[in-house]
């Protein structure tokens, strides 16, 4: 079984051909090819969740794919758009629903909207990388979550954004070893307990970044895998180093569970 490292790394030594791979699978090229023959048709909000096709995608695009059924609560968001503080989007906490508008920015540009690159080339670059790693995490859910926080975190600029994050969240929960009965706290006490774990502004550094994924990718395995499943001769052996299991590697994944960042 490839380590949950192990595949990240993979995919991330070689990203123009992981991208072409997905982009020339089936489906994917199908439902992409008519996304942009259509798109910048459509002219209206009304006109915009109609199209289930082109809805979809674009909700999958941005991450919002199992919102797509929220028709009335997402023609809310783009319709206000983001310009008033008190506008749906800047309301919610999850920025998703902001990036979303601010992409198909029907309130400020109205029939020009879906014209714009957030709505056509960046679209498509963001759903083959949704596309990525949603096919990654049916074989993996952790190299789905290290590709998802590589991608959003020198976005978060906030504990909250964090905490807003349900993949981001589960990331750090996991890297921190934190118990998931955590986020029944106030939200103060969660940002407190984040915080004691993580400065906001690591992740505007690549190398922290990445050495906070080597960290969650050890936890990730040895929470999520058996020993079966990475060495099932440890069955015939007493002794683990026999299976190609160091105590070293052992002893080096057990201090990352109660050391620091």
């Amino acid at each position: 079984m490839i380590s949950t490292m192990t595949r990240y790394q993979m995919l991330q030594t070689n990203p123009v051909l992981t991208k072409t791979l997905t982009q020339n699978d089936a489906m994917v090229k199908r439902d992409t090819e008519y996304y942009l023959a259509n798109i910048s048709k459509v002219k209206s909000v009304d006109e915009f969740v109609k199209d289930y096709r082109l809805f979809t995608y674009a909700m999958k695009a941005y991450g919002l794919e199992d919102m797509a059924y929220a028709k009335a609560f997402m023609k809310k968001v783009l319709s206000e758009g983001t310009t008033s503080s008190t506008s749906m989007a800047n309301k919610l906490v999850d920025p998703r629903y902001k990036e979303f508008a601010k992409a198909f920015d029907f309130a400020a540009k109205g029939d020009k909207a879906t014209s714009e690159a957030s709505a056509t080339t960046e679209a498509v670059s963001k759903y083959y990388q949704q596309t990525l790693e949603a096919k990654e995490g049916e074989q993996n859910e952790g190299v789905r979550l290290a590709l998802y926080f590589k991608r959003k975190a020198s976005s978060v600029t906030s504990t909250m954004g964090l905490l807003a994050d349900k993949r981001l969240l589960t990331f750090m929960q996991t890297a921190f070893n934190i118990p998931k009965e955590a986020s029944k706290a106030s939200i103060d006490l969660q940002v407190r307990n984040l915080e004691k774990h993580i400065n906001i502004k690591d992740l505007q550094d690549p190398k922290k970044v990445d050495k906070l994924i080597q960290r969650f990718s050890a936890l990730w395995d040895m929470n999520n895998t058996t020993l079966e499943q990475v060495a099932p001769v440890l069955t015939l052996f007493s002794d683990p180093t026999e299976a190609g299991i160091s105590v070293d590697l052992m002893m080096s994944i057990t201090k990352l569970r109660r050391g620091g960042f």
